[in-house]
């Protein structure tokens, strides 16, 4: 995400995508929790706990339940009304 400010430190959406990654090829364990550290040359660091499981279904091998998680600063807020 770009902003006012130059650009986002964390990517939670990102974050997501890198567990569900790393969990289908075998880079972590299903449910491991793994720490993303983000923004750290941009002098804003940030650090999200990521995991994600396997399904169940030995002939399945999508990946399921993505976590995504760590604490956060609101720096703004918004409606959007349809």
């Amino acid at each position: 995400m770009i902003f006012y400010n130059g650009e986002d430190p964390a990517k939670g959406s990102a974050a997501g995508c890198a567990a569900a990654w790393m969990v289908a090829h075998g880079v972590a364990e299903p449910d491991e929790r793994v720490l993303i550290e983000q923004g750290l040359e941009m002098q804003r660091p940030s650090q999200i706990f990521v995991r994600a499981s396997c399904a169940n279904n030995l002939r399945d091998n999508r990946i399921v339940n993505v976590r995504v998680g760590g604490n956060a600063i609101e720096v703004m807020r918004g409606e959007v009304f349809l």
